[in-house]
């Protein structure tokens, strides 16, 4: 699905396995994670890699100029539901920051889950300050906020979940 933008071409299309170095160097810049979540996604991307999306798979989408991915988002079907996916994670290298590439990949995963027969995605975040731009983006994308579990994380550190019928 080659895309255009103003600084030039862009495609986002499944990751693949020479996509693994960057993706972990933009998780580990982004500035956000812990080091328990930077270490989770390569364990996530190789079940992606050894088992693919089919079922209940990983399905690991990457926004790339070139050869050069500057985002990524992992996303999978929530067990014992119909339809129902979960947005895992959704990370945009920091120099490419409010460029389209975080609007352009959840995009991306909505009309992935739609054709997968899917009517709602699930995004949750933390609620601490840290993360306001997160949501302040999942809400300009027509996510709304289902749900908060307060103190989930740890306390003062609620659970936030957006959610989007597609």
């Amino acid at each position: 699905m080659p895309s255009h933008n103003m600084e030039g071409t862009f495609m986002i299309s499944p990751a693949a396995e020479a996509d693994k170095e960057q993706i972990k160097d933009i998780t580990a810049r982004a500035g956000l994670f812990s080091q328990e979540e930077i270490d989770s996604v390569p364990v996530m991307f190789d079940e992606y890699l050894q088992y693919g999306t089919d079922g209940d798979g990983y399905h690991f989408l990457v926004y790339r100029e070139g050869e050069r991915v500057l985002g990524y988002a992992i996303f999978g079907w929530r067990y014992l539901t119909d339809g129902v996916y979960d947005l895992y994670w959704i990370a945009v290298d920091p120099d490419a920051r409010r460029k389209g590439v975080g609007r352009a990949l959840i995009t991306a995963c909505e009309e992935a889950v739609r054709e997968l027969g899917g009517h709602i995605l699930i995004a949750e975040t933390s609620g601490t300050e840290e993360y306001a731009s997160t949501r302040e983006f999942y809400a300009k994308m027509g996510y709304e906020n289902e749900a908060t579990i307060r103190d989930f994380y740890k306390l003062g550190d609620d659970l936030m979940i957006y959610t989007k019928r597609v």
